[in-house]
Parts: C-alpha cells; sequence; structure tokens
C-alpha cells in the first residue's frame, strides 16, 4: 500500500505537514501556507488547538482525545489515518497497521515501519487528533499553480533566446560527436596505414572544430549568463514584492534569519538552472547519438556492458537521494536557526552585556554550530560517497569494455581505431550518466529550495482584492464602535469575544488595563493590522472592513513602545513613510514632541544619518522621533501605544500636553499604564480579559469603586500589603522577611 508523505519545510512545520499528509490522502493537495495560516504556526511549532481549529478550517470533523492502553486493541475502530505526538516533541500521521507493524509518517523523515513497543514507547501522552472530512473539505480549491510553473512564467519572455542557447547545445554536442571518429581515423589510417599525408588534414580539421567549439561556447555561456541574470532579478524581485505584502502575523511567527536564507535558496535554483542549461542539452545530444552509434555501428555487445553500466549508477543514486533529501532539509533548517540567532545576538547586544550571558551564549553557539558542522560533514561525505560510488561504477564499466574489446580487437572483431573510437563514445555516454548523478544531488538541494520559496509566495496576501474596495475619508471627529467583535490568533482561544465599546470621536480616550487585557491587540485591529473574525468596526459611517487596507492605514495611524527606524537620515526616514512631506512639516511634528531639541544638537541635524535600528540614539529620543513620524501622516485617528514608555514623567507630561493641545478636535486613543497619562484625557475604557468593564470621564471613574482605580490613582494593590514592611537596617529579622513561595520555600 502506498501512503502519502509530505516532508516539513521546518522543524516547526510537523504539524502542518502531517495534516497536509491526511489531506492527500484523502484527495486534496493542499500548499502548506495555506494550512500554516489556518493553524497557527510560529517559531516554536503548533498546538494540538492549533491544529484542530486549522483541521476544521479546512472541512475536517477533527475530534482531539488522549489513548488509552489499549488502543491498538481497538485500532481497527478509529478513523485512521491520525496525527498523534511523537516523543513530546512532533507530531506524526498514524497510518495504523500493516501486517505484523504499524506505519507512521514522519514528516522530518519518512515513512516507518515500527513495532507496537516501539510507537508506544514514543507515544507517551497518548495525545490523539482524529480527522474525517466532510463535505466542505472536498469544496476546497487546490488550483495554485506550482512554482515550477512560477519559474517557467519568469522564462517565458526568453524563449527565443532559450532556444539559441539549446541549439548552441545541439552544436557543441555534434562537434564533440566529431572526436571518437577522428581518433579512429589516425589510429587506423595514419598510425597503422601509414598514411602521412592525411595526418595533417586530420590535425587542420580537428583545430578547426575546436576553434569553432570554444566560439559556439563562449556565445552560449554569454547568452546564458545574460538570460538567468534576469532570471535571479525577477525572482529577486518577485520575493522582495511578496515580503512586502504578506501579513503582520507572518512576520511575527518567523525567525528574522529565514528570510535571508529564501535570497540564498534563490541563488541556488539559479545557479543550478545555468549548469543545467549549459550543460545537459549538449551532454543528452551527444550520449544519445553515442549510444545510438555504438550499438548500430560497433559493437551491441560492448554496448550492453555500458548500459549495464549506466544502470547500476542510476540504481545506486536513487537509492540515496531521499536520504540526501533529509539531510539537505535538515541542513538548511539549522542554518536558518543559526543565522536567526546570529541576528538575535547583534540586537539584543546590550542585554547580554548586561545580563552577564556571554558564557551561557557562548555555549549555545558553540553547540549550535559545532550541529551545523556535523551535519555539514555528514552531507559532504554523502555526496562525496555518491560520488564516488558512481565514479567506482563508472570505472568498473570502463575496465571491462577494455577487457572485452581488446579481446574482440585480437579476435579481429574490431579495429583498434574502432575500439579507441567506441571507447570515447562509452565515455561521452557514462558522462552523461555521471552528470546526471551528481545534478540529482544538487536538484535534491534545489527542490527543498524550491519548497522553502513557495512557502513564502504561496502564503495569501493580507489584502489581495484591496484595489477592489474604495477610498473614503475617515472622520476625525466620528465616534468609534466596536460591535460583537471576534478576534483570536491562529490557534489560539478567542481573545475578544463579542467585544462592544464605543470610543467617543474628537477627543482624547485612554485604553486602560492589566498587561495582556487585549488593549494592544485592540488597537492593532483598528488600525487594520490584524483581521478579525466576526464583528463590525464603524468610525463615523464608514465600516472599517468595507474601505481598502491601505486607506485605513493612512488615516489610523498606530505608535507602538518599539521603535523602529531604518539606516538612513532623519528626514530620509520621515520622507520614506510620508514622501509628500516638506521639511517643513517635519521641523514642526518634531517641536511638538520636543525632538527638535535633541536634533539641533547632533552635528548634521535632520541630515544625520541614524544607526541600525536607530542605535545611536536614546528610546526616549526614538520615541520622540516615531511620534512625530506619524503626526506628519496628519491621520484621523492617532493611537499610542506605550509610545511614551521610556520618556521620564515630566517629559512624557509635556509631551502628550504639546500633543493633546495640537490634536484638538482630533481623535488620539492612548495606551499606558501610567496614571497621570490616564487622568488628562476626555475619556477612560477599562479592559478586563478582551471585555471593557466600565467607561467614562476619568472623574466619573474615580468616583466609581473598583479595581479600575488602579490605573488612575496610581496604587496597585501590593502583594505585601498588610505585612511588616522591609525596612533597610541592621536590626531585620529572618521573622521581618515573608517566605519565598515554591521550591525555594524550605
Amino acid at each position: 500500500m502506498k501512503y502519502s508523505f509530505v516532508s516539513q519545510p521546518r522543524e516547526e512545520d510537523c504539524g502542518i505537514a502531517c495534516i497536509a499528509m491526511i489531506a492527500r490522502h484523502y484527495g486534496q493537495n493542499l500548499p502548506l501556507s495555506r494550512i500554516r495560516e489556518l493553524v497557527g504556526a510560529g517559531q516554536l511549532g503548533t498546538s494540538l488547538l492549533g491544529l484542530q481549529q486549522g483541521a476544521e478550517a479546512l472541512g475536517f470533523q477533527a475530534r482531539s482525545g488522549q489513548a488509552t492502553d489499549d488502543i491498538f486493541n481497538r485500532i481497527h475502530r478509529l478513523p485512521l489515518p491520525a496525527i498523534i505526538h511523537w516523543g513530546q516533541e512532533r507530531w506524526v500521521v498514524f497510518y495504523g497497521k500493516q501486517q505484523q507493524q504499524y506505519v507512521i509518517a514522519d514528516p522530518g523523515v519518512g515513512i516507518r515501519h515500527l513495532s507496537a513497543e516501539e510507537i508506544q514507547h514514543h507515544w507517551g501522552d497518548g495525545a490523539m487528533l482524529l480527522l474525517v472530512p466532510d463535505e466542505a473539505f472536498y469544496r476546497l480549491s487546490t488550483d495554485k499553480p506550482s512554482r515550477i510553473t512560477g519559474v517557467l512564467q519568469q522564462i517565458w519572455p526568453y524563449r527565443f533566446s532559450l532556444i539559441q542557447v539549446l541549439t548552441y547545445g545541439l552544436f557543441i554536442g555534434f562537434l564533440s560527436l566529431i572526436a571518437p571518429f577522428l581518433v579512429q581515423l589516425i589510429t587506423d589510417d595514419v598510425l597503422i596505414g601509414g598514411n602521412a599525408q592525411l595526418l595533417a588534414k586530420v590535425a587542420i580539421a580537428a583545430l578547426g572544430f575546436f576553434v569553432i567549439k570554444s566560439l559556439l561556447n563562449l556565445v552560449q555561456i554569454t547568452l546564458v549568463a545574460n538570460i538567468f541574470q534576469r532570471l535571479e532579478l525577477g525572482l529577486t524581485l518577485e520575493f522582495g514584492h511578496k515580503l512586502l505584502k504578506l501579513p503582520l502575523n507572518y512576520y511575527e511567527t518567523r525567525r528574522s534569519g529565514e528570510f535571508a536564507g529564501r535570497f540564498k535558496d534563490i541563488a541556488r535554483i539559479n545557479e543550478l538552472m545555468v549548469d543545467g542549461t549549459i550543460q545537459l542539452p549538449g551532454l543528452f545530444f551527444t550520449a544519445a547519438v553515442s549510444l545510438g552509434c555504438m550499438l548500430f555501428f560497433y559493437s551491441a555487445r560492448l554496448t550492453l556492458v555500458s548500459l549495464v553500466t549506466a544502470g547500476v549508477m542510476l540504481g545506486a543514486t536513487l537509492t540515496l537521494l531521499p536520504i540526501f533529501q533529509t539531510r539537505i532539509r535538515r541542513l538548511l533548517s539549522l542554518k536558518d536557526k543559526n543565522q536567526a540567532l546570529m541576528v538575535e545576538l547583534f540586537r539584543g547586544a546590550m542585554t547580554f552585556k548586561t545580563t552577564t550571558a556571554q558564557p551561557q551564549l557562548w555555549q549555545e553557539i558553540q553547540g549550535r554550530f559545532g550541529h551545523l558542522a556535523s551535519k555539514k560533514a555528514d552531507n559532504v561525505q554523502l555526496s562525496f560517497f555518491t560520488g564516488q560510488l558512481a565514479d567506482l561504477i563508472s570505472g568498473i564499466g570502463y575496465i571491462s569494455t577494455f577487457w572485452l574489446g581488446s579481446t574482440m580487437v585480437i579476435n579481429q572483431e574490431l579495429t583498434l581505431g574502432q575500439l579507441l573510437a567506441f571507447s570515447i563514445m562509452s565515455y561521452s555516454f557514462l558522462e552523461f550518466i555521471s552528470f546526471i548523478v551528481k545534478f540529482s544531488d544538487r536538484l535534491m538541494e534545489i527542490k527543498t529550495s524550491i519548497q522553502r520559496f513557495d512557502d513564502v509566495i504561496d502564503v495569501d496576501e493580507e489584502s489581495p482584492d484591496d484595489w477592489l474596495k474604495p477610498l473614503a475619508e475617515i472622520p476625525s471627529d466620528g465616534d468609534i464602535n466596536f460591535k460583537q467583535v471576534n478576534f483570536h490568533y491562529p490557534g489560539r482561544y478567542n481573545l475578544l469575544e463579542t467585544f462592544s465599546l464605543t470610543i467617543p470621536g474628537g477627543k482624547s480616550s485612554a485604553l486602560v488595563g492589566a498587561s495582556g487585557s487585549g488593549k494592544s491587540t485592540i488597537a492593532k485591529i483598528l488600525a487594520g493590522l490584524h483581521p478579525y473574525q466576526a464583528g463590525e468596526i464603524l468610525v463615523g459611517p464608514h465600516n472599517l472592513r468595507d474601505l481598502s487596507t491601505e486607506c485605513v492605514r493612512q488615516q489610523i495611524v498606530l505608535v507602538s513602545q518599539t521603535t523602529h527606524f531604518w539606516s538612513r537620515s532623519i528626514l530620509e526616514n520621515f520622507q520614506l513613510c510620508a514622501p509628500k512631506a516638506t521639511y517643513n512639516e517635519v521641523v514642526a511634528a518634531c517641536r511638538i514632541t520636543g525632538a527638535d531639541q535633541f536634533i539641533d544638537r547632533l552635528p548634521d541635524g535632520y541630515l544625520t544619518v541614524l544607526g541600525e535600528l536607530g542605535s545611536n540614539l536614546s528610546g526616549g529620543q526614538l520615541q520622540r522621533l516615531a511620534i512625530a513620524r506619524a503626526l506628519v501622516l496628519k491621520p484621523a485617528i492617532l493611537i499610542l501605544d506605550e509610545s511614551t514608555s521610556a520618556l521620564d514623567p515630566i517629559s512624557e507630561a509635556e509631551l502628550l500636553q504639546n500633543l493633546l493641545m495640537h490634536r484638538q478636535g482630533h481623535t488620539t486613543v492612548l495606551i499606558s499604564h501610567r496614571s497621570s497619562v490616564n487622568r488628562i484625557v476626555d475619556w477612560v475604557a477599562v479592559i478586563n480579559d478582551g471585555e471593557a468593564d466600565i467607561a467614562g470621564p476619568p472623574d466619573y471613574l474615580l468616583g466609581k469603586e473598583g479595581g479600575h482605580l488602579q490605573f488612575l490613582q496610581g496604587e496597585p494593590p501590593h502583594p505585601l500589603r498588610g505585612q511588616k514592611r522591609l525596612v533597610a537596617s541592621n536590626s531585620t529579622t529572618a521573622a521581618d522577611v515573608p517566605s519565598l513561595p515554591g521550591p525555594l520555600d524550605h
């Protein structure tokens, strides 16, 4: 029985690959990117809940549970295949029993046949997800073109140039066929026949052929370099454009090193196509014609030896290819992880310097790169073994050919020249087979690279039909109405459930609440950064779902706590986001936020080039610049999510006073944990576990009893309240210090 198998592009994608395998088992070939969006796989993989929600969204009836000890006695009653938790670290597909063993499909290894004891050993917690397709599953559309089709579309404009390249390749192959006949002629007629006059003619002819072949090679390489330089540029631009169109959630669940790895994948794809285009046509033509000549004009017996040699070479290679592909996939995944680690080290220099984490990080670097070096060595060893095995088989074939051929020459069945000509043709034929063997190793690497490239290209853009939606001017004084809004991140429980709230327009408002209560999520949804699953969000008369996402983001601007600036001048950073902004508008915005005070002290003023991530400015200075950058956009609604947290209270109060005065009559929403900030606004809403508990003007809320007062009065309940206060003095005893809970409480 043939079992469906889908390999995982990354280690974290094992659960996604499992759903893809089961979908393929039932006749649907779903792209991994589509499943990933529904499952919500992040940097640490996915949960059982995420797999269940994703499977249900794809049209499966999904039921999760925990297997009991007698599961193997009841296996015939289960709807298989199913997904099971393997080794506490990944997901695999359980296909059931075949003869005396059980079959699983491990996305990182392949199809495995194991005993019941082995499965019980690895299936420790018994977690299991049963999937049964319903009618909605069979109505799914799976008509996305493959990446091979996409590459062919990129090549299509250069089809006439490629035809020229192939034609040159055939001519080069034809000229290569002249060599064995020249050798036969020189051996039989010149050396053995003693025809000295023919030698000069043959030498001149051979020289002419080699000059023509060299010129054709030069023209062919020039054409190929031109074509594939454009192809690589096209793929790179396609990838770069796609990155800009991906939803925010995609960036939040990926490692930064993965994106750099995809650009290397493009270079690998292009390099293989260049080599294949230059060498493959000529080698194939030479091998095909050589095989025909060997069979019909020389010796069928010698040809059989060459064919057997070629068959053994191909058979040995095909046996090793699955192992090579699995190792390549793991190696590329390790490279991405290590690259991401180095990016994190660079960005987190301050953290590891101030937390004495250098020894631990050094151990991790040694371990990771040592593991990578070991995997590289394994791959090189396997590739070398494959090549040496092919050379060994080829060498045995050559020896067998000469042995049998020499016997035929002695028996006068062949002339010496014919034997030499046959040997050259046999070499050309086996050279083609050897090229295919070595090319197949690289082909496996490129196949994996294409799959990884597809992982990005096949992801649905966040607003594919955005251009069809209307543009509208969002009123800066219109009320913001959340009506029965539901939202959850893929693979998680609902963060907002039937959430309703009205934020008054044209005023300053604050969303307050404990960390993790949903305030930032509400801000991102309002700014059009996360799509919500149900409900409506109205700003004045406009339903945000009906408007273009670009239109919404241009008029509802969110400034987050973490700022980002590009490595270019301050003015260029502003004009990158607001191309029409004038120098005077940038200066005016910076005066409102107080950024002009430190910019004027910089040697180059607004032309000062910021370091990567703005590393040559303090956190407070960057936040002032970020708010000023948002003001240049002149948004109808401005949202500040902890955007002044790096400022001292006095500077923060001054900045917000100037900001709110500048934006009088325009909706401004603040998210802050500082009570001083929450008291200066016109209206406050208290968010608790994704719900709006209470809302109103600050004075009204201060007159109400409740937990919201801690966000307005600045007196949060202290865990030590009611116990003795700790005093820093020499008289402090053990009785004055409260005990630490948990394992430290001896």
